[in-house]
């Protein structure tokens, strides 16, 4: 279905759920390419039983979204604080049939607007007689943001820990969705970005020499040419772990670790991760000079998967980087350059 041309944001989105549903853990395998795996998120190591909730403060709406009938909401919210102990950049905001949950998302904004991608990598957050807790489970997901001829177009997607069945939306859903009133209403200046830069690092890696099997193999036509990529895994490794080797047009092959998260006829593939690299394509190094997050949103279809993918790196974690309450689009679209931008992608 065509929209009416105005400047709004098309938005595909399903929400599922990982946890107890998933099977006992088993080594990936070529014959099966949906086969169950463990969850992979599970337990956060870094949390403290003990410590309160944080408290959380969205602040200046970016993105509103409605499906239909608007049972279905999705909001983008930068935070009120003004950079936030630099940790916090960005929430998302999901309502379904009046149940309200919020996460901390991070991420950029490219090409000034045009497109980006965020992820989600942290707590949930529900309100509690008006304040806002986020809790110290682990929940992953992808928000993807593309330019059309009717506007922008993006795909979300958020598996959260410890949950046993999946959401009412067991298919991608579209939105439409606007710019909030102050999106791009502030001025742009350097003081409204802060980041805590990479080590640098460069510590040798056993990805890639470890990884025997491939999973999928998948390709994404952009502006610039095909982009190959492998998801490879290994018979030593969790079945929810696998490593992505990206081919972009006229560069050398790229490693990246990544999470496999399943559900009904979905899969998502989460980065989060150093780039793995080297000249005799070994990539036997990891480069701590820069973070990659994004991945793939996928779709089971009879002979594989369809779906979209995108990455992004930056000279600082995402995690790591907050803005002033004065910031705009502009600011946020200053730190990252698309490793792949955001594009439909076909697996085998």
């Amino acid at each position: 279905m065509r929209l009416r041309r105005q400047f709004v944001i098309a938005v595909l989105v399903s929400v599922l759920l990982a946890g107890d549903a998933y099977s006992a853990e088993k080594p990936a395998g070529q014959d099966d390419l949906h086969h169950p795996r463990p969850p992979a998120v599970k337990g956060n190591p870094s949390s403290d039983p003990a410590a309160p909730p944080r408290i959380a403060e969205p602040g200046r709406l970016l993105l509103s979204c409605s499906g239909r009938g608007d049972l279905q909401q999705v909001e983008m919210y930068t935070s009120a604080r003004n950079f936030d102990e630099g940790k916090q950049s960005f929430y998302l905001r999901l309502n379904q049939a009046g149940e309200e949950l919020f996460y901390p998302l991070h991420g950029h904004f490219l090409d000034g607007g045009a497109s980006g991608i965020f992820m989600v990598h942290d707590g949930k957050g529900m309100r509690q007689q008006e304040i806002l807790q986020i809790d110290q489970t682990v929940n992953m997901g992808l928000l993807f943001i593309q330019t059309t001829t009717d506007g922008l177009q993006a795909v979300l997607n958020v598996y959260a820990e410890n949950e046993s069945s999946p959401a009412a939306l067991k298919d991608f859903e579209q939105f439409r969705c606007r710019w909030g009133v102050e999106a791009r209403s502030l001025s742009l200046g350097k003081d409204h970005v802060r980041t805590e830069p990479n080590s640098g690092a460069r510590p040798p890696s056993h990805w890639f020499q470890e990884s025997d099997t491939q999973l999928l193999a998948c390709t994404a036509i952009g502006p610039t040419g095909t982009y190959r990529i492998e998801v490879l895994g290994s018979t030593i490794w969790p079945g929810h772990l696998g490593f992505l080797v990206v081919k972009a047009p006229g560069n050398e092959p790229v490693g990246y670790n990544v999470h496999l998260l399943e559900g009904p006829g979905r899969l998502l593939l989460h980065a989060h991760s150093y780039p793995h690299r080297t000249r005799v394509r070994k990539l036997d190094t990891m480069e701590e000079t820069e973070t990659v997050i994004g991945g793939l949103l996928l779709s089971k279809t009879e002979n594989g998967y369809t779906g979209w993918i995108g990455l992004v790196s930056s000279a600082a974690d995402p995690m790591n980087t907050s803005f002033s309450r004065e910031a705009t689009v502009a600011d946020y679209a200053s730190l990252g350059h698309a490793v792949i931008p955001p594009l439909p992608v076909t697996c085998r």
